[in-house]
């Protein structure tokens, strides 16, 4: 039910953008198209593109997903927002983008997420607060096993050298009802759903229930004591560790269970192929001198 009500509001704030901006006025303006702050993907971007103490310019359109960014480019010619690349559809196109400007940009594909020589390219995690035992350690293993990961590659994302899939689970092959909660990263929730379905098939037993809200929200449902697994697409920050530390008398337990090249979405017709993280840093940033695609070399009919 709460997962109904967040996704009808995402709906709702998603219809009112679109309705806001159809017919704004003038098609050469750049549309910059965001994440809510809670989101990892909003805190990778700001570090890699901002800069640590960065900050984003106003009048953004932060959206609550990462799927909600790329359906908002898809109905906006003139927007452009970032997302995981496993979120592309038909509608929109990402950008190659460089680390300099003038330098050829590079295509946000897996091969090149895995030797990160696209610029973007991060690790998605796992975290728990202590050692995973019993049902919780099975799914775990089982998500880095060659079955999990076959997962990941097939959703778009970068798999890790997966582990033999486990010969038994002792525990959830057990007729007792087994429920294990998943809270954080929106850039992680269409994995997260696909390896829940895809366990509870294996194991009947046993419910993987699926929550997003951003990976900042994970991590503090973790910090409480309300959740068993947080995924996040960005790492724990040096406080958090240490809340959890000192809460726990332990460190919090990492996995990195794939990778992700971050896209940088732009509508399917836009004529623009290529970007720069200097570009971008002017586009999204605070204070940032790029508010017309005209100024990256796509004319007004181009940008359309």
């Amino acid at each position: 039910m709460l997962r109904f009500h967040r996704q009808a509001a995402a709906t709702v704030l998603l219809a009112m953008a679109a309705t806001a901006l159809s017919g704004c006025g003038d098609p050469d303006k750049i549309v910059v198209v965001s994440r809510q702050n809670s989101s990892g993907t909003y805190e990778y971007f700001r570090e890699e593109v901002l800069g640590k103490d960065g900050k984003f310019r106003q009048g953004t359109l932060d959206m609550s997903g990462s799927k909600d960014v790329v359906e908002l480019v898809e109905k906006t010619p003139g927007a452009i927002g970032y997302s995981g690349m496993g979120y592309v559809t038909e509608g929109v196109k990402m950008l190659h983008v460089s680390k300099v400007k003038g330098e050829a940009g590079v295509e946000p594909t897996i091969p090149n997420a895995k030797n990160k020589s696209y610029p973007l390219a991060r690790n998605l995690y796992l975290y728990l607060a202590n050692e995973p035992t019993g049902a919780v350690k099975e799914y775990i293993d089982w998500i880095l096993s060659d079955e999990g990961q076959k997962i990941v590659a097939d959703l778009g994302y970068v798999p890790q050298e997966p582990k033999a899939s486990p010969a038994a689970y002792p525990v959830s092959n057990g007729g007792e009802k087994i429920t294990i909660n998943v809270s954080g990263s929106d850039t992680m929730v269409n994995l997260a759903q696909a390896w829940s379905e895809a366990y509870h098939t294996k194991h009947p037993n046993v419910s993987v229930q699926i929550a997003g809200g951003g990976s900042g929200t994970g991590i503090a449902k973790l910090m409480a004591g309300n959740t068993d697994i947080c995924n996040s697409s960005r790492d724990m920050k040096p406080d958090e560790k240490a809340k959890l530390n000192a809460k726990n008398g332990a460190d919090p337990v990492e996995y990195i269970v794939g990778m992700d090249a971050l896209g940088i979405y732009v509508h399917k017709d836009n004529k623009l192929d290529s970007i720069s993280l200097d570009e971008l840093k002017e586009i999204f940033g605070d204070g940032g001198k790029i508010t017309l695609w005209s100024q990256l070399g796509a004319t007004k009919e181009e940008s359309k």
